[in-house]
């Protein structure tokens, strides 16, 4: 196997650098020269192997020739902190820097020199306030979102885990020694459970009021992806936790044959999460119209004032949603798994797997398309056995499983063959290569 280095991660976003500009309708942001983008991936990569008083260095760089730096597509500033006395860029100075600044909500800016500029190295200048709402919606928390800077971002999430992008586009990753190419990946990658959520969406429709002047294809793909987008923001709330679980998904009428024993059971008669996805579907669908309306018949049908009172409530109910996913995300603290359907009722959480745990399981690893590798299911942990006995078990099941190191790997069944992904992306798939 050979391995991706920063100086190969360089070269991958110089090449894909200018191919973007169509994404944003216009030129792209200043790229740092082949030399001091080479740097800043070195002293990132070098640096997220390091501690500052036993804690992990995880930060988020973004690079721009000025300490001005637009949002991108908007022409407002984003709020920065100037430091009277800029920094050199260093392993030492992102290490004592970064504990100071969380990736949350903030990054810290690499002033970088242009070709023309006066002679100089990349030097750390400030903070840059970028605001915690992108990061939520990354994570699956936000359909709506300010952008991200219009400039080069540095993610970086673990040690020699490096996420590249440029404003808001991820151009590249470097993972585990090798390139991983993010911008393929998609509410594509969960094809595989397309007829779960399908049987979901089909038991909510009666509950939702489509905007009549949307064409019918953009609703129903919105729709999709957010109840796929819902579903992997519960599974990022697992992650975050930091102690692991496990989310069973059925579909409507499969929880029945699920082979579990559930130690806190919930009324089936209240779906809270449901009824604010059908809330937040609706107040968009309302929004989505009369935008619509305005931008056919003329902004003065549409006061100013009620397109901000509809985006408004689009907010709200968006936020209730994502604080009804992060409360059933908790409920997997609970030794056991959480049991969900697609049309996102909660059924019972501390659910234990009843198959017989001696009975071998056949498995098939996803490591390309179309391509399957046989495994043996000893090798994993008791939450991975458990989920491969269950989902084999019985059809319209899936399973969600979250390792203690925040790993996630999706479990299925097709054309009768036990399936399994490792190390699933769950960024926002309404986020392209989030």
């Amino acid at each position: 196997m050979s391995y991706a280095f920063p100086d190969d991660l360089a070269a991958q976003v110089i090449e894909r650098w200018d191919s973007f500009v169509s994404r944003h309708h216009g030129p792209a942001p200043p790229l740092p020269t082949p030399d001091d983008l080479r740097h800043i991936f070195e002293t990132a990569f070098f640096a997220s192997f390091e501690r500052e008083e036993g804690r992990e260095l995880r930060f988020v760089l973004c690079c721009s020739p000025n300490v001005e730096v637009l949002r991108d597509g908007l022409g407002e500033l984003v709020p920065a902190v100037p430091l009277s006395t800029p920094r050199a860029m260093s392993v030492e100075a992102l290490r004592s820097l970064a504990p100071a600044i969380s990736p949350r909500n903030a990054a810290i800016l690499v002033r970088c020199p242009q070709p023309g500029q006066a002679e100089g190295r990349c030097e750390i200048a400030g903070i840059l306030h970028v605001g915690a709402n992108l990061a939520r919606a990354r994570s699956g928390r936000s359909f709506y979102y300010r952008p991200a800077p219009y400039a080069l971002m540095v993610d970086v999430r673990d040690p020699g885990e490096l996420h590249v992008y440029q404003g808001g586009v991820q151009l590249a990753v470097m993972k585990a020694g090798r390139l991983h190419d993010q911008i393929a990946y998609s509410a594509l990658e969960f094809l595989s459970i397309s007829g779960i959520l399908a049987e979901g969406e089909q038991a909510l429709r009666s509950r939702i009021v489509a905007p009549d002047h949307e064409p019918a294809r953009e609703t129903s793909d919105f729709e999709w992806t957010a109840l796929l987008n819902t579903i992997l923001c519960i599974v990022n709330g697992v992650r975050e936790h930091g102690h692991g679980g496990t989310v069973l998904l059925a579909s409507p009428g499969a929880e029945g044959r699920l082979p579990v024993r559930v130690k806190f059971g919930v009324d089936e008669r209240a779906s809270v999460l449901g009824d604010r996805f059908v809330e937040f579907l609706n107040t968009r669908h309302v929004l989505t119209e009369a935008r619509l309306h305005r931008k056919r018949i003329g902004a003065s049908t549409v006061p100013e004032a009620a397109l901000s009172h509809l985006q408004n409530a689009a907010f709200e109910a968006e936020e209730n949603l994502a604080d009804g996913a992060e409360v059933a995300a908790g409920l997997t603290a609970v030794d056991g798994a959480l049991v969900l359907t697609s049309d996102l009722r909660v059924l019972g959480f501390g659910a234990e797997i009843v198959l017989d745990a001696a009975v071998p399981v056949t498995a098939y690893e996803a490591i390309g398309a179309g391509e399957w590798l046989p495994v043996d299911s000893e090798v994993f942990g008791m939450r991975h056995r458990s989920a491969l006995r269950c989902v084999g078990g019985c059809d319209g099941v899936a399973a969600f499983v979250v390792s203690q190191d925040g790993r996630v790997s999706l479990f299925w069944k097709q054309d009768g063959r036990l399936l399994l992904k490792r190390n699933v992306n769950t960024a926002n798939p309404n986020m392209i290569g989030a």
